[in-house]
């Protein structure tokens, strides 16, 4: 079952030079006027349990999408259909008056998601314990902190008990302890089968939370499906970005051109524990596999080269590197569904969190056939030890 469907949503503001020019435009019938499009044909469909992720820079109409899905912005044209109660954290301050009390606000939110006074009264008690806010509910919201609004916004939405939440950036407001409070409830949202449209410039949580994703740039579409693909594609473009081209269309081009010029790519990259079963969760000093599945383009002549791999801790400091060159072994004859296992007998990590970076490159390792960037895991310590990595060590105690 589908939970939202959109086909060609588009979103267009008239943008006037002065207030006279409205008036021009009614009297004269001519238009006087330029046109933004913050939306340009936009279609996705969110199955019903599904968490879906939307990603993009500023200003590539995240924002205005999701005030359309919560009806709080008619599109311009296309068509929008939500099956089930949604219920939205857009940004911050949306939807309450600032003259209002935190609990007068309650009951105005909830109003607004269509439920009834009594449905209210049944949760109003639920949302405040939620909130952590105490006396402040009975004060007025343009007294509360940034964090307070998140706290007063998340509290209603979650606790409506709606079929579907929509969420904006909002969740990067506020306190570590509360943060992981909202984290923690919507990972019990998603796990009772409910549907999540979530967006977020933090690609980490997007990697972990959402099924597939869309990446939004300029008001268009420029990636849709496998949240990690989209996520690698986004990556991509930036990077280029960031390397001095003239534009971010141009960019994209490049990136788009190297594509298609790639005699073989990484299809899928999973880390496993020794059984072969994939986990995001290691002890440290547990026995791990890394698998790696590589394509080759069909018209492509004998592909020979190496892989390489380096693992990451989430702040990108590079923990270890190592290719099969390094390692001695002679250029690798590829072919079309290959599959190589890197076994590590023992995961010396600490805890933290970290990633996997694999490259498929050239017969001399120098040039570049395709990067896979494998999902964030994390490393639990039972050891105590402090750092980075464990080292194998004994003492040796003088009398």
């Amino acid at each position: 079952m589908t939970s939202i469907e959109a086909r060609g949503i588009r979103k267009v503001y008239k943008i006037y030079k002065s207030p006279g020019d409205r008036l021009k435009e009614i009297v004269l019938r001519r238009p006087h006027h330029a046109e933004f499009v913050a939306l340009d044909n936009i279609s996705f469909s969110v199955s019903k349990g599904e968490t879906f992720g939307i990603i993009g820079e500023n200003g590539a109409g995240k924002s205005t999408l999701l005030k359309i899905m919560a009806k709080t912005l008619k599109q311009s044209s296309g068509n929008l259909i939500i099956n089930g109660r949604s219920a939205a954290l857009l940004e911050l301050g949306a939807g309450f008056n600032p003259e209002f009390t935190g609990e007068e606000n309650i009951y105005l939110n909830a109003y607004l998601m269509g439920l009834s006074k009594a449905d209210i009264e049944e949760n109003k008690a639920r949302i405040i314990d939620f909130s952590e806010l105490g006396d402040f509910i009975k004060r007025p919201v343009k007294t509360y902190s940034s964090g307070m609004h998140v706290r007063l916004a998340f509290s209603i939405a979650i606790c409506v008990n709606p079929e579907i939440l929509i969420i904006d950036e909002a969740l990067s407001v506020g306190d570590q302890h509360f943060q992981k409070k909202c984290i923690d409830r919507m990972m019990q949202f998603k796990n009772e089968g409910k549907t999540i449209f979530f967006c977020s410039h933090s690609l980490y949580l997007v990697q972990e939370l959402c099924n597939r994703s869309m990446w939004l740039k300029n008001g268009k579409m420029e990636r849709y499906g496998n949240t990690s693909k989209v996520i690698n594609a986004y990556n991509d473009w930036v990077r280029a970005k960031e390397a001095g081209m003239n534009s971010a269309d141009e960019a994209l081009k490049a990136a788009e051109e190297k594509g298609k010029e790639k005699p073989a790519w990484i299809e899928d990259v999973k880390l496993t524990d020794k059984g072969g079963y994939e986990t995001t969760v290691f002890e440290s000093g547990q026995p791990a596999l890394l698998r790696i599945r590589i394509r080759k383009t069909a018209s492509a002549n004998l592909i020979r080269g190496h892989i390489g791999i380096g693992i990451n801790r989430n702040d990108e400091e590079t923990i270890y590197g190592v290719t099969t060159k390094l390692d001695g072994i002679e250029p690798i004859s590829f072919y079309d569904g290959q599959e190589f296992t890197i076994k590590f007998p023992s995961f010396p990590l600490l805890a933290g969190q970290y990633y996997v970076l694999v490259v498929l490159a050239d017969d001399h390792a120098l040039h570049p056939y395709d990067f896979y960037r494998t999902k964030i895991f994390s490393v639990e310590n039972l050891f105590g030890d402090l750092g980075i990595v464990r080292l194998e060590h004994s003492w040796e105690l003088g009398r």
